[in-house]
């Protein structure tokens, strides 16, 4: 009985915590937030205008972009429902809250008690990164609840001697596969390591998986291809640590440390390490191939970022979760820690410093620390903020001039909430009729081709932003003649923006 209301106030609590902050922020998504948005309201409204034929659309016309359609497709089911906004789409994650919080409680039924499973799953809902990811657009909370229904399911099929639960596991992963294509690198190793009990039944599995994600995978081969060198330049331009190397493992263990975890129940998770390693059993191989597997596999990609490893939070809960057994006063501080903790990443303490960093690490675009605590991530993800950051305004304005065949509106800038992502969001959400270029090097020609374009009079030291080349501004400045300004306003960062009409 413990358990059932431990679990349940705790999807309640994150439930009405999620309506609050989402109802609270006004603020536009942005990069990948905004891309995977737009992503959805593409397969929105391909459905609307091309009914069940919208089906084939969506991997042949690349609707989602490099990412697969699972969770876009389901943000569009939502909206058809609830409305089209990005409050819904934000509540959406909901959904996913609710099958991560089970299905960890699912896995940990295969190692301990009720009471322990619980924990297991309240910890891994309440991990800072995971708070901060479940009120945005992005497919990364999606995925981690994907991987730990899949090895809920694979841990039911009884090393695959269940045939339907084999069947039900072939559809766990191909969902799964369908969410991000970073999905094997979790469940490789725990499902060769449960094949070996019954290689029929695992190779059907195997094609139930391949016969559900060819669908999207095998029109988008060349995309994918292109992402993956997309991928390399970005890490090596962010200056990540190359494949495979000492310095990749240690960013993903500071990761651990500094952004999902912070140093409390990092130090938990290495003590669970030493109980485990010192209890172990063969019924814990799952959860550890799962941790391995997905390390491993995440040291391939030269990109990196804590998001990426998500997935193995669940693993970390369940290996961390022994040591509140039948330890009341412990549980009861851990309950403590984990609602200070939520409140000061949602909400901000402003009686506490922002971060506290321990040692810093790798200086860069975006530095990695190892902290005790911050209240949010990079400042881009954390309290609630009323905003205007001035896109559906901007919109408004230049869409006024628009012509039967639309107007340019380039764009210099490429600030978080203010890019190129985000303003491509609001014209499909809104429908205006506004092509968008994205001017990141000088060119002339493509300059000049622009009806309008807004410019940064300063780049101010703000978190990630990628400063655009210098030789644009000062073109536009030297041709008055050419530009004029509109508007001039700034952004809640403190940013100045022109929007210059060219002549």
């Amino acid at each position: 009985m413990r358990h059932r209301i431990l679990l349940a106030a705790a999807f309640a609590y994150l439930t009405i915590a999620n309506v609050i902050w989402i109802a609270k922020d006004t603020r536009p998504p942005f990069w990948d937030m905004a891309a995977h948005a737009t992503g959805a309201l593409r397969i929105y409204n391909a459905f609307a205008s091309d009914g069940l034929s919208a089906i084939g659309a969506i991997p042949f016309k690349h609707l989602t972009g490099y990412y697969p359609p699972f969770y876009h497709t389901v943000i569009a089911g939502i909206w058809a429902v609830f409305g089209k906004s990005l409050d819904v789409a934000q509540l959406g994650n909901l959904i996913a809250i609710g099958v991560l919080l089970l299905s960890t409680y699912g896995i940990g039924r295969h190692l301990f008690d009720p009471f322990t499973s619980a924990i297991a799953a309240v910890l891994a809902n309440f991990y800072p990164l995971m708070i901060w990811l479940s009120r945005e657009t992005i497919i990364d909370y999606w995925i981690t609840a994907m991987v730990a229904l899949a090895v809920w399911v694979l841990l039911k099929s009884k090393g695959f001697s269940n045939r339907k639960w084999s069947v039900a596991f072939g559809i766990a992963a191909g969902l799964g596969m369908l969410t991000k294509w970073t999905f094997p690198f979790f469940l490789i190793l725990p499902a060769i390591w449960a094949a070996r009990q019954n290689l029929k039944n695992a190779m059907i599995a195997a094609a139930t998986a391949a016969a559900l994600t060819a669908y999207w995978y095998v029109p988008s081969v060349s995309a994918l291809k292109a992402f993956l060198e997309i991928n390399t330049a970005g890490g090596v331009f962010e200056g990540d640590p190359s494949r495979l190397s000492l310095n990749a493992l240690i960013f993903y263990w500071r990761a651990l440390e500094g952004y999902q975890l912070f140093l409390p129940l990092f130090v938990a998770f290495v003590a669970g390490l030493f109980v485990l390693k010192r209890n172990f059993t063969p019924r814990w191989m799952t959860v550890v191939l799962w941790l391995v597997g997905g390390w491993l596999g995440l040291l391939l990609f030269q990109n990196k970022d804590p998001r990426y490893s998500a997935p193995l939070l669940p693993a970390v809960a369940l290996v961390t979760a022994p040591l509140f057994n039948r330890r009341r006063m412990l549980t009861a501080a851990l309950i403590v820690l984990l609602a200070f903790q939520h409140y000061m990443v949602s909400f901000g303490l402003p009686a506490l410093p922002e971060a506290v960093v321990l040692k810093k690490g790798v200086s860069g675009e975006l530095s990695w620390n190892w902290n005790l605590y911050t209240q949010s991530y990079h400042r881009l993800w954390g309290r609630p903020e009323k905003q205007d950051w001035q896109i559906e305004h901007v919109l408004r304005k230049v869409s006024a001039d628009a012509n039967d065949t639309g107007i340019v509106l380039g764009l210099v800038p490429d600030i978080p909430r203010f890019d190129s992502l985000a303003f491509q969001f609001y014209i499909e959400l809104l429908d205006y009729d506004v092509r968008l270029r994205r001017i990141g090097i000088f060119d002339e020609a493509a300059l000049l081709s622009n009806a309008y374009v807004l410019a940064s009079e300063t780049q101010l030291p703000h978190a990630a932003s990628f400063a655009a080349d210098s030789r644009i501004n000062t073109y536009i400045m030297n041709h008055p003649n050419r530009f004029q300004v509109t508007e001039r306003f700034a952004l809640p960062n403190g940013e100045i923006i022109r929007l210059y009409k060219f002549q």
